[in-house]
């Protein structure tokens, strides 16, 4: 009747803690995926869009604009420059014609010969600024043009007067007229031709500069937006690097976007806050299930404690059912009171045990570390009865308080309690201690065993997910990794010493209530 019982018990839990990691699974998913819907929402997501590529395509966009704007100004001046040239030409050919209408004047009022010449040479003068127009035009201004022309128009109409003036007097003021006209129609066009070569000139100058002003304005114009988009990236993935750095440490905080603007780093930033969401949950389901599994190993030991009160007052119940009439008041009232004490002590294990397995989200709070610890050995002790081994405790009064999870570190304190009891022959000894180190703000919780202990390399990897020592079926090598979590969040660490034939020595450090940090 008792294996049966004890059988019975010992499977219920099993099957229970199967359903409850599947339900606790389907809650979290569940709200994962209400988050991850709630994100594409947000704010973020609801600010302007400049992506990197956008601003890549304006980074080239600047560039090749300036290099059209260079390009359009170099073919403005070399336009110009051509303009400039067939002006001077032009320029050139009609000053030889006016130089030699100029001489032949001479001739004619020095000998009286080659009139007819002189008027050839003005008309062709003329005739190379009307054909010239257009060209000359692009140069020179319209005033200056007709001034041009209206003293070569006099002055091959003074020639004309000249031949047929006949009163000496008439053909003085011909002559001063025409060396007047003749004067100014050379000096202007010497004038003007003297003005466009400097400004030839200083085109060709310019022309010179504008390839080391393109590199240079194009050097600046390239140094800004290479350091630019240096800053940029190189500021966002500086930032997720610490992020992943942070993540890595176990604090999964979320990433704040605090950019005015939403690129490939806010939907990067926005995918990890997916994936924490994820791993925090996929991490409360490792803590959960890892949680039934501790307390499939205490189930046994309960089972044991409880056995020992039900047979209290199931013989106790007999013993007033068998002498009921002979017993006296007192007798029977002594008897129901033994029925109520072994009752509440099966209830008080029965209540230990549920508030280790219940649910309940991180509640970080001061906490006396002598009830934690004590609680956690209290739900171990019957494990420790059934290995036939020892259980020693070291526990100072007026410890400061901690700040932390109840749950939480207890789970961790039991994981660790009941891994010492598996390695443990019978006589074997659990020494839990703790202590507080003013200089470091925490209070170490001292687990030792003196079991086989542990070589090196096995020692640096007792932390990896999924590896175990134990045989197959008995461990998930899950324990220690969601314990070193799980004290990581809390703002703690856990130390481990080993040495083989010696034992072993985890230190649970956690801080205390002097500390603060962010969970």
């Amino acid at each position: 009747m008792k294996n049966m019982n004890e059988d019975k018990i010992s499977a219920d839990p099993s099957a229970w803690s199967g359903k409850r990691t599947a339900k606790i699974y389907s809650e979290l998913m569940d709200k994962g995926r209400k988050k991850a819907v709630s994100l594409k929402g947000t704010e973020f997501e609801r600010k302007p869009k400049i992506s990197i590529r956008t601003r890549l395509i304006i980074a080239f966009a600047l560039i090749f604009g300036f290099s059209v704007i260079i390009n359009a100004w170099i073919i403005y001046t070399l336009s110009e420059l051509q303009h400039k040239n067939h002006f001077l030409e032009v320029a050139d050919s009609y000053l030889r014609e006016i130089h030699q209408a100029r001489r032949f004047e001479k001739n004619y009022l020095l000998y009286g010969t080659n009139l007819q010449d002189a008027l050839e040479h003005i008309r062709n003068a003329k005739k190379i600024l009307e054909e010239n127009r257009p060209k000359v035009a692009k140069v020179l201004s319209s005033d200056n043009f007709k001034a041009i022309v209206s003293h070569a128009s006099h002055y091959g109409e003074l020639l004309v007067e000249i031949e047929k003036a006949l009163k000496p007097e008439s053909k003085k003021e011909i002559e001063k007229q025409l060396r007047s006209h003749g004067s100014k129609m050379v000096s202007l066009a010497s004038d003007l031709v003297k003005i466009e070569r400097e400004s030839v000139d200083d085109n060709f100058k310019l022309a010179r500069r504008i390839p080391f002003i393109f590199l240079f304005v194009l050097m600046i114009l390239m140094f800004i937006i290479s350091f630019f988009f240096t800053r940029q990236i190189l500021i966002s993935l500086s930032r997720l690097i610490s992020y992943t750095e942070r993540i890595a440490k176990g604090d999964f905080t979320r990433i704040v976007l605090v950019k005015k603007y939403y690129d490939e780093f806010s939907r990067l930033a926005i995918a990890i806050n997916h994936m924490l969401d994820d791993l925090e949950n996929h991490q409360k389901i490792l803590v959960e299930s890892h949680k039934m599994r501790a307390i499939g190993s205490l189930v046994a030991g309960v089972a044991h404690e409880l056995n020992n009160p039900l047979n209290n007052i199931m013989l106790t119940a007999a013993s007033i059912q068998e002498d009921f009439k002979d017993l006296d008041e007192e007798e029977k009232l002594d008897m129901l009171n033994d029925i109520l004490e072994e009752a509440e002590r099966s209830r008080k294990i029965v209540r230990n045990l549920l508030d280790f397995a219940r649910e309940s989200e991180t509640t970080i709070k001061s906490l006396s570390i002598e009830d934690v610890v004590k609680k956690s050995i209290g739900l171990v002790s019957n494990q420790v009865k059934l290995a036939k081994v020892r259980l020693e405790t070291n526990i100072p009064e007026n410890l400061p308080p901690i700040y932390s999870d109840e749950q939480l570190l207890s789970q961790v304190l039991v994981n660790i309690m009941l891994n010492a009891v598996d390695v443990l022959p019978e006589k074997g000894k659990i020494s839990v201690s703790v202590s507080s180190n003013q200089k470091d703000g925490y209070l170490s919780v001292n687990i030792t065993d003196n079991g086989p202990g542990m070589a090196e390399h096995v020692l640096q990897r007792i932390f990896e997910p999924f590896f175990t020592t134990k045989p197959e079926g008995k461990g998930t090598g899950l324990g220690l990794s969601v314990s070193r979590g799980i004290i990581e969040q809390l703002g703690g660490h856990i130390r481990v010493k080993s040495e083989v034939g010696k034992g072993t020595v985890f230190d649970v450090m956690i801080p205390k209530i002097d500390i603060p940090f962010k969970v």
